[in-house]
């Protein structure tokens, strides 16, 4: 549980830095959603796998909200762009960057 609790608290994190760089560079702003997109994608998939496995095969039951809130992270996770989409973006803005 202490994983998970990190876990939250990088998306969180990474949810302050982008919203403090919305007023950055393009480039900048870019770089800062993905990385929070990337973080919390992550953080909400590895947040809800431990909370469905606390909860032992209750955990996707329909008697149990663990489950509805896992499905929907997983629908969150894949809105706007996956994990990978942005992975690859945000090394495609630091190449930029670097050039």
């Amino acid at each position: 549980m202490v994983d998970m609790y990190m876990c939250l608290e990088e998306a969180i994190s990474a949810v302050y830095l982008a919203t403090l760089k919305l007023d950055a560079e393009p480039a900048q702003r870019a770089k800062a959603v993905s990385a929070a997109k990337v973080t919390i994608g992550k953080s909400a998939r590895m947040i809800g796998q431990n909370a469905v496995q606390l909860h032992g095969g209750m955990g996707m039951t329909d008697e149990l909200a663990v489950g509805h809130y896992f499905k929907r992270a997983t629908v969150i996770e894949n809105q706007f762009g996956t994990v990978d989409h942005h992975l690859a973006r945000y090394a495609a803005l630091c190449r930029a960057e670097a050039a």
